[in-house]
């Protein structure tokens, strides 16, 4: 969900009087509302059960689940679903060969379902016919039930229940976390999801947050610090060499470079085996100041941390996994890569669109205060395109037939001219839903919230994750099947 969270800004609208009025009642009662607290969180010791690196692959393949809310989560729960539907080139489902899943925000929301919630290995997921199996038609329709439900009412309740100020984002983190809890993964921790993942039960699970203290980006997972400490000046320094050139890199340059490398909750002195998932995915879809940041202290350390957010500057889920497989393809543990990214960020581009009809100055709050740091987001995401692209034409990074990335966006579904597709919940829509163009539009302003209010806005979600799919079905089997594919960047 990350930044774009307020761009749903009803739900601030509607809730800042009722907000106002408990925080007068609090006053008035004389009692103070409740302060939000830092969580004491247990320190690592020499041996932690839970972290284990995963087993060696010739190819591997990753999932990325995008931030954006519950929109996100629907919109990965469908696309996991839809990619279950692919047969790989070997047999069996695509499904079946996913390794890893990085999640940012609502897309946690999904990614941590699916992990602790699939059924076991051994359950296959297709009859031979090609449709899914009982089972995970029984999976998905609970899969999908789940992250479309009605978080939003729910947090702002137990704000209010709890006696916890409604403005207080660090309580609605907590308040967040136990409301995963209770309706959605249940108490799982890190320590039950090893157990899966060490079973092959569930993909290695990734779910990225930003340590407000110095920026880096804390990944909380069962993989070793090491997994994504890819040598990026090893590779330039031997691509360089291939053409004869050297080069010195000063310190500074190297430090850039550590800052961008993901950290892990041992890099913090965390043992986060008894961690629960719930309060991973809500520290991964916090977003001060609505809901966030989640801080805490390590054993008896009088040093505090603070999380929230994965979204920030990397709204897709991407880099971290890209780090973790350019390393395993650095240390020749793997051959070749897939990661297939389901997408449904709020577009950039419809703000620009309301901001070009907007007659009064822009104010805040009763626009879009998460505008400014989108534009730092759009930045960053540029210059990382091309980064990455460069690095791959200058052979530092693997081309494209070695570690492939293809982007789905919920806004990329193509419509037939005559909508027979379209969801028949948004047969009676008002404006009317009357061309390609203006299901499209109505999909990109679907909101970052924690709730999809509209059956038309989650049916026409579960179609796009179908469609585009389908739309990159064959570039997907393609890859699999060691044959080539179009040239795309991770950007």
């Amino acid at each position: 969900m990350g930044m774009e969270f307020l761009r749903g800004h009803g739900v601030v609208k509607r809730h800042v009087r009722r907000g106002a009025a408990m925080g007068l009642l609090c006053a008035l009662l004389a009692t103070g509302c409740v302060s939000a607290f830092p969580y004491h969180v247990p320190k690592a010791g020499p041996e932690t059960t839970c972290i284990a690196p995963a087993p060696d692959r010739d190819l591997l393949v990753g999932v990325a689940l995008s931030g954006g809310g519950s929109r996100a989560a629907l919109f990965g729960a469908a696309g996991l679903e839809a990619l279950g539907r692919v047969r790989a080139p070997e047999g069996g489902s695509v499904l079946e060969q996913v390794d890893y899943i990085s999640s940012v925000s609502g897309g946690s929301i999904a990614a941590a379902y699916y992990a602790s919630q699939k059924p076991p290995r051994e359950t296959p997921v297709l009859m031979p016919d090609g449709a899914l199996t009982t089972d995970y038609q029984a999976f998905f329709s609970r899969f999908k039930e789940g992250v479309e439900q009605d978080i939003e009412s729910a947090l702002i309740w137990r704000q209010i229940g709890s006696f916890r100020w409604l403005l207080n984002s660090s309580l609605a983190a907590r308040s967040l976390a136990e409301i995963l809890n209770e309706r959605l993964l249940g108490p799982t921790t890190f320590a039950d999801l090893a157990q899966r993942e060490a079973r092959g039960d569930s993909p290695r699970l990734m779910l990225n947050t930003t340590l407000y203290n110095n920026g880096r980006r804390l990944v909380l997972t069962t993989l070793p610090p090491d997994a994504g400490h890819y040598d990026f000046f090893q590779e330039l320094r031997e691509a360089m060499a291939r053409r004869g050139k050297t080069a010195d890199y000063p310190p500074i340059l190297k430090k850039r470079w550590e800052s961008v490398l993901a950290i892990t909750p041992l890099d913090l002195g965390i043992d986060p085996c008894p961690i629960k998932l719930a309060g991973g995915v809500a520290a991964s879809a916090s977003f001060p100041p609505l809901v966030g940041p989640i801080s805490f202290k390590v054993g008896e350390e009088e040093r505090y941390f603070h999380i929230g957010d994965g979204g920030l500057y990397d709204n897709t889920g991407i880099e971290s996994l890209f780090f973790v497989f350019l390393k395993q393809l650095q240390e020749q543990k793997a051959r070749r890569a897939l990661i297939i990214v389901f997408d449904s960020s709020y577009p950039f581009s419809v703000g620009e669109r309301r901001l070009s009809l907007r007659v009064e100055p822009w104010k805040l709050l009763t626009y879009d205060f998460s505008r400014i740091p989108g534009i730092m987001e759009e930045r960053a995401t540029a210059y990382a395109a091309l980064f990455f692209r460069s690095m791959q034409i200058e052979g530092v990074f693997p081309d494209n037939q070695t570690l492939h990335v293809v982007i789905l966006r919920h806004t990329n579904a193509r419509w037939k001219d005559d909508l027979s597709d379209l969801p028949e919940a948004c047969r009676n829509e008002v404006p009317p839903l009357d061309s390609p163009t203006a299901v499209v539009e109505r999909i990109a302003e679907i909101p970052t919230r924690f709730w999809l209010a509209s059956e038309c806005n989650r049916q026409l979600l579960i179609t796009a994750a179908a469609k585009v799919v389908a739309q990159n079905q064959q570039e997907i089997e393609d890859f699999l099947a060691g044959r080539p594919t179009p040239e795309h960047t991770a950007q």
